[in-house]
Formats: C-alpha cells, sequence, structure tokens
C-alpha cells in the first residue's frame, strides 16, 4: 500500500510537471505569434509612410507653390533637427540651441 501511495504521487507529480511543460510551450507559441503580427504591422506602416513621403515628394515637385509644397516646407524646416536629416532637404543646420525645441 506504501508502495502503491508513493507510486500514485509520483504519477501526480510527472503529470503535473508535463502540463506545466506544455503550458510553457503553449506560452511561447502564443508570445511567438504576437512578434509576429507586431512585426506585420511595423512592416505595413512602414510600407504606408513610404507611400504618402512619395506622394508628397511628388506633389511638392511638380507642384512648388502650392499650399501643401509651402506647408510642408515650413513643417520640415520645423521639426526636422538633426543635421544629417535637414542636409537631406538642403536645410541649414540649426544653430545649438534651437536643437531643444
Amino acid at each position: 500500500m506504501a508502495q502503491e501511495k508513493q507510486t500514485l504521487e509520483e504519477l501526480r507529480e510527472a503529470l503535473k510537471a508535463k502540463q506545466k511543460k506544455e503550458m510553457q510551450q503553449m506560452n511561447a507559441r502564443i508570445a511567438d505569434m504576437r512578434n509576429r503580427e507586431k512585426a506585420k504591422e511595423r512592416k505595413t506602416l512602414t510600407r504606408k509612410k513610404i507611400i504618402i513621403g512619395a506622394l508628397a515628394l511628388n506633389h511638392m515637385e511638380k507642384n512648388p507653390a502650392s499650399e501643401f509644397t509651402k506647408k510642408m516646407n515650413a513643417l520640415i524646416n520645423e521639426y526636422v533637427i538633426k543635421d544629417a536629416e535637414r542636409g537631406l532637404f538642403d536645410l541649414i543646420p540649426l544653430p545649438a540651441n534651437e536643437h531643444k525645441k
């Protein structure tokens, strides 16, 4: 009887260990699925930004006097503060004290 009780206890412990391992595996699969979905969403958002940016640049090149172009140029000048990025738009670097807006 004592041996049978020990065997049942061992079986319970083995079952608990197996369930714990399966739960960890399921949680890992769920986390992996979430990570893949987030990566897909980031990729989609990046693609949208590229398309919108290309559309805006195309419009600005074809319509340099439009209100849209004027507003975009003002926004670029105001919000693009890193010297390397300002160089992409042929803008002069901002004075050091203006970098901290």
